[in-house]
């Protein structure tokens, strides 16, 4: 806590690829948000770009694991893995923890006051289940919590039994509900339309064909040049436009393979 009782925030965020999304990120959060958010911690799952994350706005500290075989081979990445490993190694000084995706980010200055004790985004496809692109929690949980439980046995994705592990803590779940952004076509708004969560944007810098053939590269690099110049709702011409591009590129790969 602040000295007049507010809660103070730790952001800790993972980087996987493409440095657009931490770098926007970054740059809405420090414009978007006062002395609330103390510190911002970047875990590094490309593992080769922590000199350009520490020059980012806010960033206090930089750091990366080595991966975990097990779960990459699982999920096709070590998310979870690394969010636990991180919660448990912070030296945290504030009161609250902010996880977040690196495409998840304020776009409108009121999103802190929007954030409870416990806030935690409920997934846009099982409302029950917990998402990890917005969670915000007190930092007394933060080494209890673990993102990994399910993956395994289950078969879900990061974070998604963190509300049932929260609520076993005893604490009450403030649930930041999804509402579908452009048009239903991609992404989703939390926290009252504040924050903007476009969703697997790393997984076009992936190796992983599991991760890369759930995203078009193509017209991931148009919402980049959208998002980049602050527009975050596409219009229906915008994506009539990505919807005949689309089809182009399918009439030119039948036509060749007819050839």
């Amino acid at each position: 806590m602040n000295p007049l009782g507010q809660p103070t925030y730790t952001v800790v965020t993972c980087h996987f690829g493409d440095t657009f999304w931490i770098e926007h990120m970054l740059k809405q959060i420090d414009a978007l948000s006062g002395p609330e958010i103390v510190d911002v911690v970047v875990v590094d799952q490309s593992r080769l770009t922590s000199t350009f994350l520490q020059g980012l706005p806010r960033v206090s500290e930089v750091i990366s694991f080595p991966l975990d075989e097990d779960q990459a081979a699982i999920l096709g990445h070590d998310h979870p893995s690394s969010l636990n490993r991180a919660l448990r190694q912070i030296n945290f000084r504030t009161s609250h923890v902010l996880v977040m995706d690196s495409d998840c980010f304020p776009i409108d200055g009121s999103w802190i006051s929007h954030l409870q004790n416990v806030t935690l985004a409920s997934d846009p496809s099982y409302g029950s289940l917990s998402h990890p692109c917005l969670m915000c929690f007190p930092v007394s949980c933060a080494a209890s919590l673990d993102f990994s439980q399910g993956i395994s046995t289950i078969g879900i994705d990061t974070g998604r039994l963190v509300a049932l592990q929260i609520s076993q803590l005893g604490l009450p779940i403030n649930w930041a509900k999804p509402t579908v952004a452009n048009h239903g076509y991609r992404g989703h708004y939390y926290l009252e339309g504040s924050t903007y969560h476009h969703g697997s944007a790393s997984f076009v810098s992936s190796s992983d064909p599991r991760l890369t053939r759930q995203v078009d590269a193509r017209r991931e690099q148009s919402y980049k040049k959208k998002i980049a110049a602050g527009n975050y709702h596409f219009s229906l011409l915008d994506l009539l436009g990505y919807k005949l591009a689309g089809l182009r590129r399918k009439i030119t790969r039948v036509l060749k393979k007819a050839r």
